[in-house]
């Protein structure tokens, strides 16, 4: 009988970057996230082979000093074998649904029966291709700030990934103007896909586009959940699609790159309202200037 091997590591949340560098050091073939609680996470690292659980267990507390986190963020380590007819039962079970903010909550397909009645909008995303199904720091924190701000009109959703954002925005205010980009043709047919699942499907416009095709078009709310470099290097191009006093949301930003990213944003004219730290990022709320 076929079986599958793990390591499951329950961790401090500040201490993913460190340890998932060392599982794929380790050789896994891939590595799921779960949520437990604000503070800790679970991962769970797949291997070819049966791994060395002791010999991680020491990479990883290496790594974790020399990156001056104290040993106890590494909370607990196992070694897991699972029966491949158990296999994806195991791979299900680690996807949560998960409450976002106040009204919103993100689950997977096969969860959808136990959510129906909870009282909070839900999204209904599938772990994919694209980036993006709540469980990451950064998308959860982007989620809570379109529910703050997002207050209807016109939304932007710049590299939309599965869509999340995009879809939670247009169940949030249903009528409003939507749009989500990409340049990942297959991001945006998973975006597609999931809007479909979630019966938006009429109220978002998905496509395969850059930032600099909505060059004057004036949007109430941009949301991008991209890295730091892309922030810095078009600043200006996001000054450019968000409305005169309109909301700017940034993400996928690390804490030493806030300092980057917050100047050359305030060089357009946009001043932050809000910074919100999770774990390692930050989440960076903007206004932009009176015309």
């Amino acid at each position: 009988m076929k079986v599958w091997h793990a390591l499951e590591l329950e961790i401090a949340r500040d201490a993913e970057a460190v340890v998932t560098s060392q599982l794929w050091i380790a050789g896994t073939t891939g590595i799921e996230i779960s949520e437990d609680t604000r503070e800790l996470i679970t991962l769970r690292a797949w291997f070819a082979g049966a791994p060395d659980e002791g010999r991680v267990r020491a990479q990883v507390e290496r790594a974790l000093d020399l990156a001056d986190l104290p040993a106890d963020a590494l909370h607990a380590i196992k070694s897991l074998t699972i029966p491949d007819e158990d296999w994806l039962l195991e791979w299900k079970r680690s996807y949560a649904p998960i409450e976002i903010g106040k009204r919103l909550l993100v689950a997977p397909s096969w969860r959808r029966d136990e959510v129906r009645e909870t009282g909070r909008i839900v999204i209904e995303i599938d772990p994919g291709m694209a980036f993006g199904t709540g469980t990451h720091e950064t998308t959860r924190s982007c989620l809570e700030g379109l529910e703050r701000y997002w207050q209807g009109g016109a939304l932007l959703d710049v590299g939309t990934g599965t869509g999340i954002l995009a879809i939670g925005a247009a169940k949030l205010f249903p009528g409003a103007r939507v749009v989500g980009f990409d340049i990942d043709p297959d991001a945006i047919a998973v975006a597609t896909e999931n809007a479909a699942i979630n019966s938006v499907a009429d109220e978002v416009e998905f496509e395969v586009n850059r930032l600099s095709s909505f060059r004057g078009e004036e949007f109430d709310l941009v949301l991008a959940n991209l890295t730091a470099d892309v922030f810095v290097s078009q600043a200006a191009e996001f000054a450019q699609v968000v409305r005169a006093d309109g909301t700017l949301i940034v993400s996928g930003i690390l804490l030493e790159q806030t300092g980057d990213v917050t100047a050359a944003l305030e060089a357009q004219g946009f001043s932050v309202i809000e910074a919100r730290p999770d774990g390692e990022w930050v989440t960076l709320a903007l206004r932009a200037p009176s015309q």
